[in-house]
């Protein structure tokens, strides 16, 4: 490999890492354990592992393999974090979702599907954080008390 693609591989690791920061900012923001540094670092760690793949052969399959592993991968991390509370309340599975979708945003970038990688992490980064918006919590409300009242 000669330096000028590895620079350009540099370059799509810094993006795709400054996008999964980005995410990570709603974790941190919600005060979550994992935040920057995690979305980052899987965004940047899938982003390196495609490249790679993309950069050793021309075979469209054997990338394609290497995007299954990184999901079958991250499905393993987000099980990790999911758990049920006192209550048999599932928890960690937003942020588990979060860092799954992350992964594609950093496989997009070494794809240089840049524009989709940006728009997807900024609709990633909203997704996470809609909870905060007042529209949405009443809209959850009137759903909520629509199915409750059928019940009766």
């Amino acid at each position: 490999m000669d330096i000028e693609a590895e620079l350009i591989i540099a370059g799509k690791l810094l993006l795709a890492m400054v996008l999964g920061c980005l995410v990570g900012l709603d974790r941190e923001r919600e005060q979550r354990n994992i935040g920057v540094r995690t979305f980052g670092g899987i965004s940047l760690a899938a982003c390196l592992f495609v490249a790679i793949a993309a950069h050793l052969t021309e075979d469209k399959s054997a990338i394609a393999r290497m995007l299954s592993a990184i999901a079958t991968g991250l499905g393993f991390i987000g099980a990790g974090l999911i758990f049920k509370d006192s209550e048999s309340s599932p928890k960690g599975l937003t942020t588990a979702a979060g860092l799954w979708a992350t992964a594609a945003v950093g496989a997009a970038v070494a794809l240089n599907m840049f524009l989709l990688a940006c728009i997807a992490a900024l609709l990633i980064f909203i997704l996470l954080g809609i909870n905060r918006y007042k529209w949405y919590r009443d809209l959850i409300s009137k759903i909520s008390s629509k199915s409750t009242s059928h019940e009766d």
